[in-house]
């Protein structure tokens, strides 16, 4: 996900100072996705200086930076109607810092301890970030929160299917009839 287009998506609403925009975003996908405040001033340069949106007023304060209330620009309602568009590929990519450990311990340093602990503790990883998802997610379903829900819920099938995917890499590699079971070569 792009911070930036959450912004365009936000300032489509309303014009906002980034105080009120770091507030709104919190609300609505900052469970999902935290956002420290820095970034939204951050952000708001980036969108700003590439044309998405403009400074609609700006208040000065004595002893306090500016507050700048941003709008959205056309380019910028352009570009959100190009992003909300546009399906998202498949994040899940072989370029893996996991998947390349997983090879070297395999393929290449054919270490089958080694293998077997990186697998146990990736495991327990999953496991950990999948009791998180379910407590956001029982969270979630308790305030009514239904577009979280199920983007947690959605997290919570990735993150089985990865622990599900752990045990047969371990099947595979470590089990009977696995790259080792004949012993190492």
């Amino acid at each position: 996900m792009s911070i930036k287009h959450a912004f365009l998506a936000l300032l489509a609403e309303e014009p906002s100072y980034g105080y009120e925009l770091k507030k709104r975003y919190d609300d609505a996908i900052g469970l999902l996705w935290p956002l420290q405040q820095a970034q939204v001033y951050n952000n708001l340069r980036a969108l700003q200086d590439a044309g998405l949106v403009e400074l609609e007023a700006r208040i000065m304060q004595e002893s306090l930076p500016d507050q700048k209330r941003f709008r959205l620009t056309d380019a910028g309602e352009q570009e959100l109607a190009a992003w909300t568009g546009e399906p998202v590929h498949s994040n899940r990519k072989l370029k893996d810092d996991f998947y390349l450990k997983l090879a070297v311990l395999a393929s290449v340093l054919r270490e089958p301890d080694r293998l077997a602990e990186l697998l146990w503790q990736q495991r327990e990883i999953h496991l950990q970030y999948l009791r998180d998802l379910e407590r956001a997610l029982a969270e979630a379903e308790a305030t009514g929160d239904g577009v979280a829900a199920s983007l947690l819920e959605g997290a919570i099938l990735h993150a089985e299917a990865d622990l599900t995917w752990l045990d047969r890499c371990e099947d595979r590699l470590l089990g009977p009839s696995g790259v080792f079971a004949g012993g190492v070569a």
